[in-house]
């Protein structure tokens, strides 16, 4: 039963090799097995912390500087693109457990917060990644 189990584990890390090697992309093989080799070791965070950013990477960085210059309690007005709908998902996702409001709200917010948009391309704010912050 030992001997048929060692057997099974080997053919299942055999499999898995397989799998992790893509013949066209020479990189994206190299790293799924850096990702692979860091998960079997046990390192903490061998998963990108921009993961859930795919759509945009860059915006984590925006998401970022927001949270770092509003109090936990503000009001946060994010003016994000309307496609896709993640940007204002990730903004409630990141930005708890701040208020996070849309446009149309922008009258209650404390601070008004523009990424990538026609609106923050206005006068006054400060700079940020990716866009302007105002606060009140």
């Amino acid at each position: 039963m030992e001997r048929a189990k060692r057997a099974l584990a080997g053919l299942s890390l055999v499999v898995l090799a397989v799998s992790l090697v893509s013949p066209l992309d020479r990189d994206a093989t190299a790293a799924r097995s850096r990702r692979f080799a860091a998960a079997v070791s046990g390192e903490p965070g061998y998963r990108s912390e921009r993961m859930s950013f795919w759509f945009d990477p860059e915006y984590a960085a925006f998401l970022e500087d927001v949270r770092r210059r509003t109090p936990e309690s503000a009001t946060v007005a994010v003016l994000v693109p309307r496609r896709p709908d993640l940007y204002t998902v990730q903004a409630h996702y990141r930005l708890a457990p701040r208020r996070v409001v849309e446009e149309r709200w922008i009258g209650e917010a404390d601070a008004v917060a523009t990424y990538r948009t026609e609106t923050g391309r206005g006068p006054g704010g400060i700079e940020i990644a990716g866009g302007r912050l105002w606060t009140r």
